[in-house]
């Protein structure tokens, strides 16, 4: 009994069933002039061993990612110019695994916070007893805030703002951030009143370098209100200038104030 394959002809409905390919894709791949084959005189297709050993050739170049363009351009060419489309196909290839590689990091990175996981690769790994301390302190910590405020938009903007900066980007923006403290401990040293406009410019400028995630002025109060409460915002920024805690609490509610916000009913919002 003869197989499929070795039929003289097949029609498209067996030749789909032998390649695992639709009836539709062939027909596509006709229509791309990939394959010709003849119509018996009921103008049904009838596909020759050729046909099949062309489609055969056609199947492999499909899996390895190639367009219907290009592989007609390899089954027409001779040996050389085939292999230089094909090494072309490949650097292509290796491009894309970059990107998708890169993709997925990023990816890991901001399931990973949005979940509240610390992800401080290089420091993960560091044997260093100091350095695993802090890293559980930055889980420890990671993980209080995402049960605090997992459940908001903002933690999900922070998630995208943490996978997306580059450690050094990261390292900038931090750096803003202790350079406008630095300024507001200052301030306060030098008996500057929190309401005047100069701090408020200063306390403005603190607001937009939050850059975690977009902090509107009924924020900012709430998380004024933070810094003056709980014992570890205080004590950082005790260490910058004795009662620079409540000092800007009083300028962001103040400067909330010019934004139209009542401090006593502002929200997180």
């Amino acid at each position: 009994m003869q197989n499929a394959e070795s039929e003289t002809v097949l029609t498209i409905g067996k030749v789909s069933q032998l390649l695992g390919v639709s009836e539709r894709m062939l027909r596509h791949w006709e229509e791309a002039g990939l394959v010709s084959p003849p119509r018996s005189w009921s103008d049904y297709r009838e596909y020759g061993p050729d046909d099949i050993a062309r489609l055969k050739r056609v199947v492999l170049y499909r899996e390895l990612g190639l367009n219907a363009r290009q592989i007609r351009e390899v089954l027409a060419s001779p040996g050389s110019l085939a292999v230089s489309e094909l090494n072309h196909h490949r650097a292509h290839l290796v491009d894309k695994i970059k990107y998708l590689t890169a993709a997925l990091g990023t990816l890991d990175s901001l399931i990973a916070t949005a979940e509240g996981k610390a992800t401080q690769g290089d420091n993960m790994t560091d044997t260093n007893t100091t350095a695993t301390s802090a890293v559980r302190d930055m889980q420890a910590e990671q993980e209080e805030a995402h049960e605090r405020w997992g459940q908001s938009q903002q933690w999900m903007e922070y998630a995208e703002r943490m996978a997306s900066r580059s450690k050094a980007q990261k390292k900038e923006d931090l750096n803003l951030l202790q350079a406008i403290e630095t300024q507001l401990g200052q301030a306060k040293r030098e008996g500057m009143d929190p309401t005047c406009p100069e701090a408020l410019d200063l306390i403005e400028q603190h607001r937009h370098s939050l850059s975690w995630f977009q902090v509107s002025p009924s924020m900012h109060v709430m998380l004024g209100r933070m810094y003056a409460c709980d014992p570890r915002f205080k004590s950082h920024y005790e260490a910058i200038e004795p009662g620079l805690a409540e000092w800007m609490q009083a300028a962001i509610e103040a400067n909330a104030q010019t934004h139209g916000i009542d401090p006593a009913t502002a929200k997180w919002e």
